[in-house]
Order: C-alpha cells, then sequence, then structure tokens
C-alpha cells in the first residue's frame, strides 16, 4: 500500500518572517510521507472479520467507435464539431448492457458475496464479502497488510475473473488514499495577504470579462462542478465573500454527497482543500453555480464515483479537482475506469480541469522526471504553475519551481499533441501557484496564505465557465475537451493581444520555460479577457500556419530505382494531411506505409507521376515505406536511411509578439553526412540576431534595414561542438536579440518521419 502523495495545497504558510523556510519545511513533510510509505509490512493470510469490499469496472461498448466520435467532435474540420452527446444519447450508443452487469452481479451472489451498489453509468458494481468468499470468487487469496494507514486487507495475487463476464476488478479492500498532509499546514490570523481575488482578477484580466457582464450563469455552460474529498463550512465562505466584496450567498454553492454523508463534522484540516477551491472558484466566477460533489474519504475509489457522479448528473460544464498522486501508483484497471468516465465528458461536452502537481518534475519522487494523476490523462487540462513578482501596476511570471510537467508514461500522446514524444506531455496551461507569492485562505476560523497548483485549478475552471457564457452568448456550445482548442488558439495568427502571456523565465528542476509551449507552464498564463473573447468568437482557420508545414524526400532503396518521391506534410493541432508527389517512378501501383499499416495506395500515370492528398495521416516518429505492386520496398524514410540520399525539410517560423508583423521560415537539407540550416526573416527590425538550435547558438543573422528581407545559411561544418547528421531535429529553433525571442520553431516542426519516441535520429 502506498501513502497518499497529493497535489494538494503544496504549502501553507505564514507571511515573512517564516516564508523563507517554506521549501524546507516541505520537504521535511515529503520525506516523512515516503519514509512511511517503505514500512509496509505483509503480515500473512487476512483474519479480517469484517466483509471486504470488492469494486468491478466495465467498458463502454464500440470503444473504438467512442473514441473517433471524441476526435470528431473536437476537430474544428469535421462535421460533428461539438455536436456533443447528451447522457441518454451516449448511454444508448455505448453503456455496458444491463445484461452484462447482472450476469457479474448473479455470479458475485452465487460466489457468497453481497451486491452494493452499481453505477448509474453501468461502469462499475461494488460488492462485499467475507475474506474466504472474496478470495474464492477472484480466484486469490487475500493477506493483511500493514502501513502508515493502518492495517489493510490486499490480495496475494492478480485476481482473475471468467472471461465472459467482460469485467476487470479494479479494487480488493481499501484503495490507496489522496489526501492532504496536515502538517505541512502552519496557520496565523493574517492582516494583509499577498493576493487577494481583486488583485489576480486585475493581473489577469478576469476584472475586465466581469466588467464586460460576463461572471458566470447559474445554467449548465457555466456551473462548477468540484471533485473533492470531504465538506466545507459555509460560514468559511461567508467570511471570505464578505472580506473580498464578492456578491454570493450559501445556497449558491451546493454540497452532493458521494459514498455516504458528507458534512463539516471532519477535521479543519480535512476541510482546508475543499474551502480552497470553493473560494476561489466562486470569487473568480462571482455568478456561476458551484456544486461540490464530496466524497466520505478520500480513497482512489471514491474519487471514481465522484468523477463517475458528475459526468452521469451532467449538471455541470467543468469539472475541476485538486487531489490526485504519481500516476505510477495507480494499477491500470483503475486507470482504464477513470479513462472511460473521462472519455465520456469529452463526449458531452464537459472540460476536465486538473492541478499537474506540486514536486515540480519528480512527482513520484527520486531523480526521474514523473507526473501526476489525474492531470496525466490526455482528456484533461493539466494546470502547471507559475510565481509572480509584483511590478508597478503589473507583475513579472517565471515558471514555480514545484510546477508538475513531464511525460506520461502510462498515457499515448493523444492526436492534437505538437510535440514530438511519444506519450502525453503535460502541463497544458499554467497560472500563479508558488506559495510566496501565494492566495488568501479563510477555512476554521483561520487566515492562511495558500499556495499550489491546486489553487490554480480552480481558477482555471473559473475561466472555462466564464468562457462557456461568452460562447452560449454567441451561439456556441461548451468548450468541452480544452487541449485541442487551446493548441489551435496558441497556433492562431492575427491575434492580437494574444490570449496566453508566453512565459520563458524558470524552471521545475528537470525541464525549463522557453518560448512557446513548454513542460512546466504549457501555452502560458491567460490573458483573461483576450482568452474569453477570442474562444467566443474566432475560428480556427485550415491553412496549416502556425502549425508543422514540412516536406521530405524519400531515400531510394536499391541500385535500380527509378524516380523520386517527396512527401508535404501539414499538421496543426487535430489537422493533418500528407500529400504525395511522385515523378518518374517506373509506371504501375504502389502503396504508402506508414510503420505497417497501408496508408494509401495510387497509380502512376503513363510518365510514373502522381500527386494524391491522404487527410489524416500523421508522419511524426513513423516509418515511412513505398512498396511496388510485388511488395517491394522502392523507397523509404527509416530509422536507418540509407545513404546517398538527400532529406529536406522546410517549416515557419512562429512570431513571439515582440516585433509586430514579422515572420520567417527554415529550410533545413540533409545529405552525405552533411547538413545545411537556412534561415529566411520578414519585417524584422534592423539589428544582429543570434540563431539557436536548442541551446546551442549555432550563428547570427544580420538585419540591415528594419523590415527587409534577410537570410542566412549554417553548414553543419560551422555548428558549434561536435554535432550528428539530423541535429536540429525536435529541437526548438530561435532567433534571439537583446535576451528575447523574436522568432521561433515548435520543437517538432522539422521532425516528419525523423523523430522517434521524441528522441532525434543519429
Amino acid at each position: 500500500m502506498h501513502m497518499p502523495q497529493p497535489l494538494l495545497i503544496a504549502l501553507l504558510l505564514l507571511l515573512s518572517p517564516l516564508a523563507a523556510t517554506a521549501d524546507s519545511e516541505r520537504t521535511a513533510v515529503e520525506q516523512h510521507l515516503m519514509r512511511l510509505e517503505r514500512s509496509a509490512v505483509t503480515l500473512g493470510p487476512s483474519t479480517d472479520t469484517a466483509p471486504v469490499r470488492v469494486v468491478l469496472g466495465f467498458g463502454w461498448r464500440d470503444r473504438a467507435g467512442l473514441d473517433l466520435l471524441v476526435i470528431a467532435l473536437h476537430d474544428p474540420h469535421s462535421p460533428l464539431y461539438q455536436q456533443y452527446l447528451t447522457p441518454q444519447q451516449f448511454t444508448r450508443r455505448f453503456a455496458p448492457r444491463a445484461s452484462q452487469l447482472a450476469a457479474a452481479a448473479r455470479y458475485l451472489r452465487r460466489a457468497g458475496l453481497r451486491v452494493v451498489s452499481i453505477a448509474p453509468s453501468r461502469l462499475q458494481l461494488t460488492a462485499e464479502g467475507r475474506v474466504g468468499r472474496v478470495a474464492h470468487a477472484l480466484n486469490t487469496s487475500l493477506i493483511d497488510m500493514r502501513d502508515s494507514a493502518g492495517s489493510h486487507v490486499v490480495p496475494a495475487t492478480a485476481p482473475v475473473l471468467p472471461d465472459e463476464l467482460g469485467a476487470q476488478v479494479v479494487s480488493v479492500g481499501k484503495a490507496n488514499a489522496l489526501r492532504p498532509p496536515g502538517a505541512a499546514a502552519t496557520r496565523q490570523t493574517i492582516a494583509e495577504a499577498p493576493f487577494d481575488p481583486a488583485e489576480i482578477g486585475r493581473l489577469y484580466g478576469f476584472d475586465a470579462v466581469h466588467a464586460a457582464g460576463v461572471r458566470g450563469e447559474s445554467a449548465r455552460h457555466s456551473t462548477i462542478a468540484i471533485a473533492t474529498a470531504f465538506a466545507y463550512d459555509p460560514a468559511d465562505l461567508e467570511v471570505f465573500w464578505n472580506a473580498h466584496n464578492v456578491a454570493r450567498t450559501r445556497n449558491s454553492v451546493e454540497l452532493v454527497s458521494v459514498a455516504g454523508t458528507t458534512d463539516v463534522s471532519t477535521s479543519a484540516d480535512d476541510r482546508l482543500e475543499t474551502t480552497l477551491d470553493v473560494e476561489w472558484a466562486s470569487s473568480m466566477a462571482p455568478a456561476a453555480g458551484v456544486l461540490v460533489y464530496a466524497g466520505t474519504d478520500a480513497l482512489s475509489t471514491t474519487f471514481l464515483r465522484v468523477y463517475d457522479r458528475i459526468v452521469s448528473d451532467n449538471r455541470a460544464a467543468v469539472l475541476t479537482t485538486s487531489w490526485g498522486r504519481c500516476e505510477s501508483d495507480y494499477p491500470q484497471a483503475y486507470l482504464n475506469q477513470i479513462d472511460a468516465v473521462f472519455t465520456r465528458a469529452a463526449a458531452q461536452g464537459i472540460t476536465v480541469v486538473a492541478a499537474a502537481g506540486d514536486r515540480g518534475a519528480v512527482e513520484c519522487g527520486g531523480t526521474a522526471p514523473s507526473v501526476a494523476f489525474p492531470a496525466a490523462h490526455p482528456y484533461v487540462l493539466a494546470v502547471g504553475g507559475t510565481g509572480l513578482v509584483r511590478d508597478g501596476d503589473g507583475f513579472t511570471e517565471s515558471a514555480w519551481s514545484g510546477s508538475g510537467g513531464g511525460t506520461s508514461t502510462r498515457f499515448a500522446a493523444p492526436p492534437w499533441q505538437m510535440q514530438a514524444n511519444s506519450g502525453r506531455v503535460l502541463a497544458d496551461v499554467a497560472f500563479n501557484a508558488d506559495p510566496a507569492s501565494g492566495f488568501r485562505l479563510f477555512s476554521g476560523g483561520t487566515w492562511y496564505v495558500a499556495g499550489g497548483t491546486s489553487v490554480s485549478a480552480p481558477i482555471w475552471a473559473a475561466l472555462v465557465a466564464l468562457t462557456n457564457q461568452a460562447r452560449a452568448a454567441a451561439g456556441r456550445p461548451t468548450l468541452g475537451l480544452a487541449a485541442p482548442q487551446l493548441c489551435e488558439l496558441a497556433a492562431a495568427t492575427g491575434l492580437s493581444p494574444a490570449p496566453f502571456a508566453d512565459i520563458t523565465d524558470g524552471g521545475n528542476g528537470a525541464f525549463s520555460a522557453a518560448p512557446g509551449w513548454d513542460f512546466p507552464t504549457g501555452w502560458g498564463s491567460p490573458r483573461a479577457a483576450q482568452f474569453v473573447d477570442a474562444l467566443a468568437h474566432w475560428t480556427p482557420t485550415s491553412d496549416g500556419r502556425g502549425g508543422v508545414n514540412s516536406m521530405v524526400a524519400l531515400v531510394p532503396v536499391g541500385d535500380s530505382v527509378e524516380g523520386a518521391v517527396r512527401l508535404r506534410f501539414q499538421r496543426r493541432c487535430m489537422t493533418t494531411d500528407l500529400g504525395v508527389h511522385a515523378r518518374g517512378l517506373k509506371p504501375g501501383s504502389y502503396t504508402l506505409i506508414l510503420d505497417d499499416s497501408p496508408a494509401v495506395s495510387f497509380a502512376t500515370d503513363a510518365r510514373g507521376g502522381a500527386m494524391l492528398s491522404v487527410p489524416q495521416a500523421d508522419l511524426r516518429g513513423r516509418r515511412v515505406q513505398l512498396l511496388d505492386a510485388d511488395g517491394v520496398v522502392r523507397f523509404a524514410l527509416t530509422d536507418e536511411a540509407p545513404g546517398g540520399g538527400v532529406v529536406e525539410a522546410v517549416a515557419s517560423l512562429k512570431n513571439t509578439g515582440v516585433a509586430s508583423g514579422a515572420s520567417g521560415s527554415l529550410l533545413y537539407r540533409s545529405g552525405s553526412g552533411r547538413e545545411q540550416l537556412t534561415v529566411r526573416t520578414d519585417q524584422l527590425p534592423a539589428g544582429v540576431y543570434d540563431v539557436r538550435v536548442g541551446s546551442d547558438t549555432i550563428g547570427t543573422l544580420k538585419v540591415a534595414t528594419s523590415g527587409r528581407q534577410a537570410e542566412a545559411t549554417f553548414d553543419s561544418f560551422g555548428f558549434s561542438g561536435v554535432l550528428l547528421p539530423m541535429s536540429p531535429v525536435c529541437k526548438p529553433i530561435l532567433l534571439v536579440r537583446g535576451g528575447s525571442a523574436y522568432l521561433r520553431s515548435i520543437a517538432d516542426a522539422l521532425t516528419p518521419g525523423l523523430c522517434v519516441g521524441g528522441a532525434p535520429r543519429t
């Protein structure tokens, strides 16, 4: 068993003079928790006389069809774009059949177990029984284990159910828990807090949104569901609202108890996280409905019921949670069930928001980069953290060292992910989280200063609720799955000022903030007014600008291959397009293979030429081969491409906002062990710019006259250091002057077919 590793209030600390010791306090607490985790011991066969609880999980019917539907619902060029399903429509198409659950219930009853409940979604069935009967039903034995949380009954081997039931065992006995380490909380009555709702609203632009009449509504599209454990005290909310001139009453927040009765009898420390989420979500969307779905405990199985209940009820279009732990702590069966719930949320147009974590790049401890769940799920908007420093009437912002962010090892990259990593990358966005620039919180009669991404997540949920109100006023449906649309928004041209503030300083230990998307802060923090307005009125284009736009030549395989084949690859977020241009081939039929799957077959004309388009084909990280009618490979772009061929790629340089109207492009050419990179720019101010590939400066580009075109070519023999062929592949390319990046390419702009598993091919 594991002690919890929460994504909760990262630190609750005093104002100066104790603030400087916060990092050491947090480290001591986390080290204590890790020591407790290692203290688990096995006590032998279970002798427990209390009933043992079992949760069985089921999957959706036609899961492959559901996955395709979710993509279509969030593809701006699909005829199904944002035509979300109602709960009734979803149940009819995808829910497990009642007969399947009835069969599982009969099996358990015959084994001597009592069926306790069946989820309204039909995703879970909960039963309980004595140790021996549970062990027999699950084809395993049960043992007693003691750890820091007490004694537990756990299966000695993996449980097994009959295949015909079509079910999996999600948990046996007491599941692992997610809860705040109370020892990390320090309290003191506060005379002046660092940031209150009014100041955060002014700095991030929420006040302009509110002034425009967008304050949230009680309708579903602007209602926020908070997934949490334990209750809140309404009296605490009233004190907080009154202190900050938030016009709310108790009945604007509703408590929905899950898995039993939840009330304020729990300890003040247990109530802290729920109170924090409610106070800040309700203040930043001051007219929005807030539904607090609170479990009676913080067990992971209880949170599964909480998430499932929120999505099944469908009363809110925004779901936010600040609870979680290291993704590797969860068994796969549990992840499968949460995945089913979040996939349904995406199909129903519900935006799921989660804290990305407060332990930097090592959410699981140790030194290896790791990430938190549920933020790691591809259908969740993962909120990273920044720190604020006041600067006159404004502020400067940098990545917070505690911000979660990295690559998931449990979830593959979703279709809209622009980065070349094979796993889902996070964070998606960011907000202030550093406890040194923390937020006011009132709970249990005490004022606190709170920090962590657990505050950032409910504030982002409030922003989505405001966005949904503006979208409804414009005749648009809810935002739904946010990440693909935020990707489109970040890649858009002509939006001024930009809806995101790009964070380029700071880091989370393993990863640094940089122009464009980065691990600690994603696309950046919001400029709320521009963000809401853009998502209410702006429509993504299909011109491919701002994304990947590349050309690559396939290499002939063999000594007598005729002709040439080039692939044009365009991708931006949810939209991809592959163009095939062949000339001079031996006339006949050919098949283009991506990895081991045929992508398209075509016939050449009499001259051996062909031009065709393959929609929704993604080249990144793929092995590419062109086979003739006999199945013989004639051209290829593989991990070990034969020598002597030429690879070319082109990509755009995106304006970072420093110089209005500036643009640029890249031409990359490699062959015979040598490579060249040509940089072309237009409309840059006069000056000398450093050209950086990754962290290396490879040379300079001089713009003699402002607004005129400029060009520079860099040969591999002129690159600094010892570089292998394909060195710019999978690396960001920047044009920098005076410490500011004027133009940049995304990290995988030159990677179609050249990146494998997110690493450069060497």
